[in-house]
């Protein structure tokens, strides 16, 4: 529990750091739900990025809301908007870790140096999901012929083999768990930085797999109760917003703490 109680401190310091993610999960949640104008989107956006302050590739961020009119949704824009979130805030969160100094003028170094780790990264994620789907198929189609063969005993069978395959299934994705952050972190390329996230997931397993599970938990319930909000205009989907956020920003934080504590980094908090 001090990591995640840890998490939640550095979440209440830097705050600040957790804008960026905050912004573009909010703009996703009012044009999925809300019916606000494009024009109010971008207005707001400007005059977010800037108070910001944001330089370089961060700049380009605020010609986002010029695309919205294209966008059927705020799940497909929100899906884009992780291309650049979630860079920043691995990167941010990083920096402070490593200097004791990260703010919103670090964002376009953040994107720059960690846009293609995370696409690298989608792309690695997505490859392996393909794999464990086609898997799964193929051993969904087993079972079924075990089952027209053996008829009752194959369908406890089935169910046994099924509840393994899902068991295997979370924890390749516990394990996998660090994979981005270890990219960020060391730089390293997709295949290293997966076996990276296993050896160092291997040491603290279950401490992994118990906050994620936690903190799904408590957002999940948070989740429901500020849902009653979202169909206030303009300011319900922002509150809303609010949970996702600090759920990405913490697991960020989190995750990226325990890899640098098991790999040697002192962590400047």
């Amino acid at each position: 529990m001090k990591y995640l109680e840890n998490a939640i401190k550095f979440l209440l310091k830097y705050w600040i750091l957790a804008l960026p993610l905050f912004v573009l999960t909010a703009i996703a949640t009012l044009v999925s739900g809300s019916g606000v104008s494009t024009a109010q989107l971008t207005n707001l956006w400007s005059t977010i990025g800037n108070a910001g302050q944001l330089t370089d590739p961060g700049n380009l961020i605020k010609t986002l809301p010029s695309v919205l009119p294209a966008v059927a949704g705020g799940g497909v824009l929100a899906f884009l908007f992780n291309f650049v979130s979630i860079p920043v805030t691995y990167g941010l969160v990083n920096k402070q870790f490593e200097t004791g100094n990260a703010g919103l003028n670090d964002i376009g170094t953040a994107v720059s140096q960690n846009i293609v780790k995370y696409v690298m990264y989608f792309v690695g994620t997505l490859v392996l999901g393909i794999a464990l789907f086609i898997a799964l198929l193929l051993v969904m189609l087993l079972l079924g012929l075990l089952l027209s063969l053996l008829g009752g005993v194959g369908s406890v069978i089935m169910v046994l083999v099924m509840l393994a395959v899902f068991i295997g299934i979370a924890v390749v994705a516990v394990l996998l768990s660090m994979w981005l952050s270890a990219m960020v972190v060391d730089n390293l390329d997709v295949m290293t930085a997966a076996k990276k996230s296993m050896e160092i997931v291997k040491t603290s397993f279950w401490t992994i797999l118990g906050i994620t599970i936690l903190v799904a938990i408590a957002c999940g319930i948070a989740g429901l109760i500020l849902g009653l909000l979202k169909g206030i205009p303009l300011l319900g989907p922002i509150i809303v917003s609010v949970i996702p956020t600090f759920r990405t920003f913490v697991m960020a934080v989190f995750l990226l703490m325990i890899y640098r504590e098991k790999t040697g980094k002192a962590n400047a908090i």
